[in-house]
């Protein structure tokens, strides 16, 4: 599994006609593949997350039409009876001020812990070896050890079980801080997922050594923090969430938001030029209308190739 910007043309095209080039599939799709292939959200997790949205978005229109369950019912072909649990469950959660289950900043909690938990249950004094195999040379121990990064953590190397046994106990310290219906049992897969976002952070590393038949796992970082193109791709849900509510305030005609799209052709060679003249130009605008202690407003924008009309 790896992170990627964009989807293959060739599989782009084949995903527009199975949701049949609806505009709204393809929002969903591509939420799909931002939160799970790019994010790295698990599938049950995003999963819950849709039912929580939908289960929301019926019990806001149940409020509009005056708390009326079976006109509710009919504007989104729910059988009443659901509605009324829905609108029940969603009351509760609101009465008891509890976490509905959706997609947040858990997951990036949860991982954040394992450098310290490491640490305080596998340390490594000064002068003692970080490999604590049976079987080993000093020679080869050091071997193992001097496949570190210079700037990793000093904790004792894990085998495959030792791994597998801290990042169960790190799962069951999260759960702990969660109500009893909203805690997960651990798994296989959720182990795999876990293991997935550690090592491609860069807070774990895997050594698959010679000297030894089972791979070690190395406390390559002091810190859990996601790299690279991940980091884009939370701001990137950020900026979407953010455009979301801009449009919803143009729809409603609010005073203050606006809708801007220009469609153009652009010679290829002179596209950069153009996207850093529209940044200096943007800039300059920002700055001549800026007052401090002002209305407070945002301009978000996103500009490339268009792939279709």
């Amino acid at each position: 599994m790896t992170y990627q910007s964009q989807v293959p043309p060739d599989l782009k095209q084949d995903l527009l006609r199975a949701v049949d080039n609806s505009p709204a599939d393809w929002i969903l799709l591509n939420l799909a593949l931002s939160t799970m292939k790019m994010g790295g959200h698990r599938y049950g997790a995003f999963l819950d997350a849709a039912t929580t949205a939908a289960k929301l978005a019926i019990y806001s229109t149940f409020i509009e039409q005056g708390c009326n369950i079976r006109k509710t019912g009919f504007l989104y072909h729910v059988e009443p009876k659901r509605v009324k649990a829905i609108v029940h469950e969603i009351q509760a959660a609101l009465a008891e001020g509890q976490s509905l289950k959706v997609l947040n900043s858990k997951e990036p909690y949860y991982l954040i812990a394992l450098p310290f938990l490491w640490q305080e249950h596998f340390p490594c004094a000064p002068g003692e070896t970080q490999v604590g195999l049976q079987g080993l040379t000093s020679g080869e121990r050091k071997s193992i050890e001097e496949s570190l990064p210079p700037s990793a953590p000093r904790a004792r190397i894990l085998d495959q079980v030792e791994f597998t046994e801290l990042i169960e106990l790190l799962h069951e310290m999260s759960q702990e801080e969660l109500p009893g219906p909203q805690r997960m049992a651990f798994s296989d897969a959720l182990m795999s997922h876990i293991k997935f976002r550690l090592l491609h952070s860069g807070t774990v590393l895997q050594i698959d050594s010679p000297l030894v038949d089972i791979p070690l796992y190395a406390l390559a970082s002091g810190s859990y923090s996601p790299k690279g193109e991940q980091e884009r791709v939370f701001a990137m849900i950020d900026d979407v969430a953010r455009y979301f509510g801009l449009l919803q305030a143009w729809v409603r005609e609010d005073v203050g938001a606006l809708r801007g799209i220009e469609v153009f052709d652009v010679a290829p060679q002179r596209s950069q030029e153009a996207l850093q003249e529209l940044d200096e130009m943007l800039r300059a605008w920002a700055d001549k209308y800026h007052q401090d202690g002002g209305l407070p407003m945002v301009l978000q924008f996103a500009a490339g190739r268009r792939d279709y009309d």
